[in-house]
């Protein structure tokens, strides 16, 4: 019985008990230690105040403080160790941190800490006052913050805060910081300024700004800076009236030379386009198209129905009906087809579809990666972008020759309401609603697919259409309208509509914006800056998709 038992005793399996707590309770004891002040056996001396710590938690915790250690040197053998340039607030926080896991930081201390913790070799806290300071750039301290990122090898640090800075320049042109940088910081700056929505314009003025800052030194760079400058590409109202007006550049020979001829080109560009704007006006009269189809009779559910309006006859034509009932969705028009997106029929829709006039019929291509309703879509070298639309920020691009969907790079807000988009100097524009009170102008670049912010619209109307024409973009509101010169980037005001409407479609004809809705088509003319009621219709088009198609489209 007794061997029984033994055997018993001897099969028991071995067991591991970990303390979960354990790691808590020996640094809680560590700093009651330091507190109480036993076994300390060095110290941090900065400026004369002295830090008195545990010699192996420091080894433990900083690979900086492991090498002194291990190495034969004096602070070992003495005992305490003299540190300069290093903030001893920072320092403190920073041996809290060492004996808690837990440090504090602020905006007043985040700077000192990344410092001090990039020296002592500790990775998580410096990688923490990296997060800390890409969430807190602001125009106060973002040039301070590019060059600490530089300083201490923070290349993510480093390229976010340029950014910061590029984004923003217009806005910076006057702080110190950027005063205070060398000639070739200046010079590197508007260098790297070429994404931004009018650069010529920014770049001139910060480089002026930043020569007469120290005039007497700093003039003899200002040829160089004219040089870099595209000046005949700088709007022509700032041309004329800052850049033609400048004493500086007027009185050095080489930089007068740069500025008359960005005048002449400037002039002969007004002239041409004085020319295509007469060609415009002759040409209004010949034939234009617009689709009109989907729409809802209730709210809820989409309708089929499409037509085609004959603006030079003021004619209504019905054409095939979709395959799908559709509201608030989104129609384009693309080597020589109409395409109509998603929009809602009693649940958010992603199927989409083309008509071609040629068979007269309407069939699925593929479907969107993402259903939407209220979004915004246009063409761009013969790629269909759609943009947002209600409660998504997803953006995809559409190639008609392989059929499939591409997801491109999300627009930078959030909104829960509807979008509308357009195409303007090479890019893609987007308005949508996002602040409160705002709604966001967005530029997306296709050739290196980013969006940048632009400039907000105060927004008092709640539904708005987008077109634009040569460089200006046209924000059409049921309540109020504004216009947008995208190399000014300054929302102005137009004449309102002639009529409140609750939903509507836009489109523009050479230099005619069209408003369709509430059984009324409005015309505004670009050239006479008015709005007139076109025609009164008999069908009312409401929530539905409308493109504007070419003049040899057939569709009887």
């Amino acid at each position: 019985m007794a061997a029984k038992i033994v055997n018993q005793v001897e099969r028991v399996s071995e067991k591991k008990c970990k303390n979960s707590d354990y790691g808590n309770t020996f640094l809680n004891g560590l700093t009651k230690m330091r507190m109480n002040q036993k076994f300390l056996d060095f110290s941090l001396d900065i400026d004369g105040e002295l830090i008195h710590v545990h010699k192996l938690t420091l080894a433990i915790a900083s690979d900086y403080f492991a090498a002194m250690f291990e190495a034969d040197m004096k602070e070992r053998k003495e005992g305490t160790v003299k540190l300069q340039d290093v903030d001893v607030d920072a320092v403190k926080a920073l041996v809290e941190y060492i004996y808690s896991g837990i440090i504090t930081l602020t905006e007043a201390n985040v700077e000192a800490v990344l410092c001090a913790s990039d020296l002592f070799q500790i990775a998580w806290v410096k990688e923490e006052c990296i997060q800390f300071l890409k969430n807190s750039l602001n125009q106060k301290n973002c040039f301070r913050v590019r060059k600490l990122a530089e300083m201490h090898s923070c290349k993510e640090l480093q390229n976010i805060s340029q950014k910061y800075i590029l984004d923003h320049l217009d806005d910076l042109i006057a702080e110190e910081d950027l005063l205070l940088l060398s000639f070739e910081e200046i010079k590197e700056l508007i260098k790297d300024m070429q994404h931004l929505v009018k650069p010529e314009d920014i770049a001139y003025k910060a480089a002026i700004n930043w020569v007469k800052h120290d005039l007497e030194k700093r003039k003899v760079h200002l040829a160089e800076f004219m040089s870099q400058i595209c000046l005949p590409l700088v709007g022509t109202e700032f041309l004329t009236n800052h850049i033609v007006a400048e004493p500086l550049l007027i009185e050095n020979q080489n930089c007068y030379k740069f500025v008359m001829e960005a005048l002449t080109y400037q002039l002969t560009k007004a002239s041409e386009r004085n020319e295509r704007r007469q060609t415009d006006f002759e040409q209004r009269n010949e034939n234009f198209y617009v689709f009109l189809g989907g729409g809802t009779r209730d709210l809820i559910g989409g309708i089929k129905e499409c037509k085609v309006y004959d603006i030079s006859k003021k004619k209504l034509v019905s054409i095939s009906s979709m395959n799908e009932g559709r509201c608030d969705n989104s129609a384009v028009f693309l080597n020589g087809k109409v395409f109509s997106m998603g929009g809602f029929n009693r649940g958010a829709l992603k199927t989409a579809e083309c008509y071609d006039p040629a068979s007269k019929r309407w069939s699925y291509i593929a479907p969107m990666n993402n259903t939407r309703h209220g979004f915004g879509i246009c063409t761009y070298n013969h790629l269909i972008y759609v943009v947002g639309g209600y409660q998504t920020s997803t953006v995809e691009s559409y190639d008609p020759a392989t059929n499939k969907w591409h997801l491109c790079q999300n627009i930078p807000v959030t909104t829960n309401s509807h979008n509308r988009a357009t195409v303007a100097e090479n890019n893609i524009y987007s308005l949508t609603q996002g602040s409160k009170d705002n709604n966001a102008l967005l530029r997306f670049d296709p050739r290196d697919g980013k969006w940048f912010n632009l400039n907000e619209m105060p927004r008092t109307s709640d539904l708005f259409g987008l077109v634009s024409y040569d460089r200006t973009l046209f924000a059409i509101g049921n309540v109020d309208c504004k216009r947008l010169d995208v190399r000014v980037n300054r929302w102005e005001p137009m004449p309102r509509v002639l009529v409140n409407k609750y939903e509507f479609s836009t489109v523009i004809a050479a230099k005619d914006i069209y408003l369709f809705g509430d059984r009324s088509i409005e015309r505004f003319n670009i050239h006479s800056n008015e709005w007139v009621m076109h025609q009164m219709l008999a069908n009312e088009h409401h929530m539905g998709g409308a493109a504007i198609l070419s003049r040899n489209f057939n569709f009887n």
